[in-house]
């Protein structure tokens, strides 16, 4: 037969379960934001968050980028260099992608945040 009245062991089992639980967790809610690195040879360096949708334009050296940061990745929407190479490269969201346009001189870096790489070799 079952018994049906709540012991104080009860309580203390409980509570050092939902202890165990909340410290397995709470290391999940200190991640770091990424945050992506705009680099141009003209203007030198800006960091925005990925966190933050924003839309952003950069000229260097006679060409201008229009670069879009949304949804935790940025990529470029527009760009008026002769290979377009930077808009073909698609979106960067990991630590370490990075997005490079030769002729305006500009480098898009994501920094910190979530990382797919367990080792770098080279």
């Amino acid at each position: 037969m079952f018994r049906t009245k709540v012991t104080v062991w009860d309580l203390v089992s409980m509570a050092a379960v939902l202890l165990v639980a909340a410290l397995i967790w709470v290391p999940f809610l200190h991640r770091d934001v990424a945050a992506v690195l705009v680099v141009t040879t003209d203007v030198g360096s800006t960091e925005y968050s990925l966190s933050e949708d924003r839309a952003i334009t950069v000229t260097s050296r006679g060409h201008t980028l229009h670069i879009q940061i949304g949804d935790g990745a940025v990529f470029v929407t527009e760009s008026d260099c002769p290979d377009g190479d930077c808009k073909a490269r698609g979106a960067i969201r990991y630590a370490g992608e990075s997005i490079l346009c030769a002729p305006a001189g500009v480098t898009l870096t994501v920094k910190g945040g979530e990382t797919d790489v367990d080792f770098v070799a080279g």
